[in-house]
């Protein structure tokens, strides 16, 4: 009797999330796509950065398929952005899934989809 005893509250403590439990878990898989999206920053890969983003992408007022994103990425990404990003520490939102970049007064916004992360808002920081 002990020894189920033992096992139930073995088993009950282990299935028992914990808060830092889940931001472990979100941070791990929001990791490699981060790292990837730095690097297609880095190189300028305008296909792999869109291959990140959710469409359509909204940006200056404009709704923007693939084709304009990716004639609006220099914009977007410029050197100072670039830069930015390489040394950047996301920040992971208390209510949702998603993390959130801080370049001087711009925010970069990468939310947990259906097929993972993806890149979905910049904008003024307010």
């Amino acid at each position: 009797m002990k020894l189920l005893l033992a096992t139930a509250l073995t088993l009950l403590v282990a299935m028992t999330p914990t808060k830092g439990a889940g931001i472990t878990v979100d941070a791990k898989s929001f990791a490699p796509f981060w790292a990837q999206f730095k690097t297609a920053v880095a190189n300028k890969n305008k296909e792999a950065i869109a291959a990140m983003t959710k469409f359509p992408f909204v940006y200056g007022g404009s709704t923007l398929t693939k084709a304009d994103f990716m004639k609006q990425c220099d914009a977007i990404f410029s050197a100072k952005v670039q830069k930015c990003l390489r040394d950047a520490k996301p920040v992971k939102a208390d209510d949702r899934d998603s993390y959130s970049v801080f370049c001087g007064s711009t925010i970069f916004v990468f939310e947990k989809g259906t097929g993972g992360y993806q890149f979905t808002d910049v904008g003024e920081n307010d």
